[in-house]
């Protein structure tokens, strides 16, 4: 069993800086994509329901609609999905694009915009910190 604890260790150790490093880079692009962005109105019309990995559940995508400064309209799935649904068909909500690439608009909310991040960041930091843990190299809970 301490084998498997070491072996999970060190896997942990290896993966903490990898997911540090999407954090940073996910921050990076995500304030990029801000700054260059324009905040429009839009509503969710529907929800789009997918099973889950364990093919036991659903999560749900927002579908949202917006119109672009230009005028046109433009309809896109959020990449973004939970369970249960963090949205309601109706709802307005503020969106978030890039005048070149429309169809790649982002729901302006917390975990719609920085979910990657802070998810990466926090499951890094934990990697690291319970690799150090199971290896030896700091004791937490001991």
């Amino acid at each position: 069993m301490d084998q498997i604890f070491k072996a999970l260790g060190f896997a942990a150790l290896c993966a903490g800086p990898c997911l540090i490093v999407y954090f940073l880079i996910s921050i990076v692009r995500t304030r990029s994509f801000i700054l260059h962005s324009v905040e429009v109105n839009g509503e969710v019309t529907r929800l789009e329901r997918s099973k889950t990995r364990d093919q036991y559940g659903y999560t749900y995508a927002p579908v949202f609609t917006f119109t672009a400064v230009d005028g046109r309209s433009y309809t896109v799935t959020s990449d973004v999905s939970s369970s249960p649904a963090g949205f309601v068909e109706g709802e307005r909500v503020t969106v978030r694009y890039e005048p070149e690439d429309p169809e790649k608009a982002r729901i302006h909310t917390v975990f719609q915009t920085w979910g990657a991040a802070i998810i990466s960041g926090g499951a890094g930091v934990f990697c690291l910190f319970w690799g150090c843990d199971v290896l030896g190299f700091i004791h937490l809970a001991k």
